[in-house]
């Protein structure tokens, strides 16, 4: 599939900053399940950006806006081709504690990936909750399934209530939040098992309601999880839809938690108050690129 994705975000001060510093997390990855044909980051006002690969392999872009400015607008503009995943759950007969041994030699790899973060802690109530969820005894591809159904059938997408500071004690006791916080508390409880487990930002296509095959996502990204196999490759899993990553999906970027690979992240010399907003489009294309200034 083919997708043109346009994603904007503006900030409006209350009084013109001095000056600002941005990190931009938008640009989709190049890999093996996705293909990027095209991409570009217009900001506003035009300064010149600066690019890197931050530790987890992401693209990073850095602003600077060293002179007085009343708002500030960034638009990432790409066209991606998703491929086809293969089944690569479905083969691994093996047990839990089987998997855990079998990551053993890559702890030091994986090291980032087995531990507590800052959004995604280990607490009694998550390893109560892991050992119930994971036992080391059951299978690791039903296992692994079956808590993807269990978060999608016990707690309830509903935006507004959470935002990224929300715990996960909060939101087990309410049963409520959006894409983030169920990628979150998978990834506590799977890595409370001793597996290794990452963040996935990006963007999902969702249909209109009416279509049997729409699938729930932010109006601004989308999050989901990796969880790392015995055979060497990162499965990606979806518990906000209970399904696996797909070609409706598009990585932005990959870490131990939202804060690893949150959009935007800056600062700024000025007014207190500032207003956000945010507009995203996944549309699916033929492949022709998204006109520059669209």
């Amino acid at each position: 599939m083919i997708f043109n994705i346009v994603h904007n975000t503006s900030y409006e001060y209350s009084a013109p900053a001095i000056e600002s510093f941005t990190e931009l997390r938008v640009r989709p990855r190049q890999s093996n399940l996705q293909n990027i044909l095209h991409h570009v980051t217009e900001v506003n006002p035009r300064v010149p950006l600066e690019e890197f690969t931050d530790y987890y392999g992401n693209t990073v872009e850095c602003l600077s806006v060293p002179f007085r400015h009343k708002c500030l607008s960034v638009t990432s503009r790409s066209t991606v081709e998703t491929m086809p995943r293969k089944d690569a759950l479905s083969g691994l007969d093996l047990t839990v504690s089987e998997a855990v041994r079998l990551n053993w030699p890559q702890r030091r790899l994986l090291f980032d990936y087995l531990m507590p973060s800052l959004h995604a802690p280990f607490t009694p109530e998550l390893e109560a909750l892991s050992k119930q969820c994971l036992p080391s005894s059951g299978s690791f591809a039903d296992s692994i399934l079956a808590l993807n159904s269990f978060i999608y059938n016990q707690f309830t997408y509903m935006p507004g209530v959470t935002d990224v500071r929300t715990p996960l004690a909060e939101v087990l006791r309410t049963r409520q939040g959006v894409c983030q916080d169920f990628a979150h508390l998978m990834i506590a409880l799977i890595r409370c098992a001793g597996l290794p487990a990452r963040y996935v930002s990006g963007y999902i296509e969702t249909n209109s309601s009416g279509d049997p095959d729409a699938l729930t996502g932010a109006t601004a990204s989308h999050a989901w999880v990796e969880v790392y196999l015995p055979s060497g490759f990162w499965l990606g899993i979806d518990p906000t839809n209970e399904i696996l990553e797909g070609e409706r999906h598009v990585q932005i970027g990959v870490g131990r938690d939202y804060h690893d690979v949150s959009p935007l992240r800056g600062v700024f010399k000025g007014p207190e108050r500032q207003e956000l907003s945010v507009a995203v489009t996944v549309s699916r294309t033929t492949g022709q690129s998204v006109p520059f200034g669209a």
